[in-house]
């Protein structure tokens, strides 16, 4: 198959020896000027019939395109939609745990438990306190002051105390930890 390129010459080829014929000059091969007119003719029609077989293909990469990402919207959608049902669903299993004497449900194969998190338990500290008014051996100092959280937590694991009181305004207290699902 000819390419758009080459119809481009050919057709530029036969406009310069269309030019000639006009002009009165010898014309190599073709003298007579209802055959170059004719040529020229099947040319500009095989150039028209490449753009549009080019616009077609084109046309339809595009739409190909915008299939595949109406199909990957919908997959993103669909996936968002199952994630929200399972974690409404995590959530009321959880809530049926909470209110059980045992946190566990145990089938054949799987158990369901309701667990504490692991990590480091939330603490909570007074923001109506400046870091800078935190005692020195609770912060660190930076360019800005800092409250150092892992030693609130470890003197407060030292004392055994859930909150730190310092001349009688709470700075920070120990706050429960967070529940997760244990499926498996």
């Amino acid at each position: 198959m000819t390419s758009l390129l080459d119809l481009e010459l050919s057709r530029d080829d036969l406009v310069e020896q269309i030019m000639a014929f006009i002009e009165e000059e010898e014309v190599e091969g073709k003298t007579d000027p209802i055959a170059l007119i004719n040529s020229f003719d099947e040319l500009e029609a095989q150039i028209a019939t490449k753009v549009d077989a080019i616009a077609a293909v084109v046309a339809a990469k595009e739409g190909e395109i915008a299939y595949l990402r109406k199909r990957r919207d919908n997959f993103n959608s669909q996936i968002e939609v199952r994630e929200n049902a399972l974690s409404n669903f995590k959530t009321y299993l959880e809530k049926i745990l909470e209110n059980r004497a045992d946190s566990t449900i145990k089938g054949r194969e799987a158990t369901i438990k309701l667990v504490k998190n692991g990590g480091k338990q939330p603490l909570w500290t007074n923001e109506n306190i400046p870091a800078k008014d935190f005692p020195a051996n609770l912060v660190t100092v930076q360019t800005s002051y800092k409250v150092c959280t892992e030693t609130i937590r470890k003197q407060l694991a030292e004392s055994g105390a859930k909150e730190l009181v310092i001349n009688g305004e709470v700075l920070a207290q120990l706050q429960p930890r967070g529940t997760h699902l244990r499926i498996g």
